[in-house]
């Protein structure tokens, strides 16, 4: 792959891990004389000197690539930030279970010189575009990773939305909501609101409905070669659309929500070497707890 000619570092966590990770990648950039850039929302968090962005827009021009420092909702925001425009972005997780997140802090200058050297995979992932129109004309595109999602707010009252695949009518769920996810968001709300698990080589949407208001509509995994409709069928329904948590819109009465497939992001940095089902058995802890019987052969 391409070396990596600069460093743009991000992250939102207020947690006092950061401080330290911060110092770290300096120290790495002046050793290796690789060039780091900061987020302007870190400007108080660094000694005098470090190269920090006046505005978003100045410090992504900067950087060849993106490090961002946290959870898959920091490396999401990061790769909503770059506007999907397929700038190389890797995670180095201080959060949880991190399905995105590839590095760990132990082994952060490493990772950085690897990558600074070009010795790292890009992973493809698709994406998702979501249109919301409403009386006939688009008010709002959206783009997502993970998933796109419409749940209710502000009311206990069950959303009455029509769901279609292509031409092809599914149902009119009664439910708090629905989730259309990517295989890589199949491990995120979706598998939170009971849908399955997908590889993330598999081009498919997961349709997930929240809590509906029967026990034979279930999640659906469906081809993406069409798109997936809805439509608002709830008076004074008050139903949140939302991309990957980050962006949302209202919804009302009548709009339609057009979600098809957005391409893929070929930008993710991957350096293990580990399978999708290596990594549901660590972060998912598969198995962990299991003793064989004595009748094993």
């Amino acid at each position: 792959m391409d070396a990596i000619k600069s460093f743009g570092i991000v992250a939102f966590k207020k947690s006092k891990d950061v401080e330290p990770v911060l110092l770290r990648i300096l120290a790495w950039s002046k050793a290796s004389r690789v060039p780091v850039h900061f987020h302007p929302v870190l400007k108080n968090r660094l000694p005098r000197g470090a190269s920090v962005g006046k505005t978003e827009s100045a410090f992504l021009a900067k950087s060849h690539a993106l490090l961002s420092i946290g959870g898959d909702g920091t490396f999401l925001s990061v790769i909503h930030m770059s506007k999907f425009s397929g700038k190389p972005v890797v995670g180095l997780n201080l959060g949880g279970l991190g399905f995105l997140t590839d590095v760990g802090a132990e082994t952060l200058e490493q990772a950085l010189t690897e990558i600074a050297a070009g010795r790292y995979t890009s992973v493809a992932r698709m994406s998702l575009e979501a249109r919301v129109v409403r009386s006939g004309k688009k008010i709002m595109t959206l783009r997502a990773l993970n998933d796109v999602f419409l749940n209710r707010f502000d009311s206990p009252k069950l959303t009455s939305i029509e769901a279609w695949h292509g031409e092809n009518f599914i149902t009119q769920f009664h439910c708090d909501g629905v989730i259309v996810a990517t295989p890589s968001g199949s491990t995120a709300y979706s598998l939170a609101a009971g849908g399955p698990i997908i590889e993330p080589g598999v081009r498919a949407f997961l349709l997930t409905p929240i809590c509906p208001h029967s026990l034979s509509q279930r999640p659906l995994i469906l081809p993406c070669d069409r798109p997936i409709r809805f439509v608002m069928r709830q008076k004074n329904a008050k139903a949140l659309l939302s991309a990957d948590g980050l962006e949302s819109l209202p919804l009302e009465n009548g709009d339609e929500v057009r979600i098809k497939y957005g391409g893929d992001q070929t930008n993710l940095i991957q350096l293990s070497t580990r399978s999708f089902f290596d990594l549901l058995r660590t972060k998912l802890e598969w198995g962990k707890n299991y003793k064989w019987g004595d009748n094993r052969e």
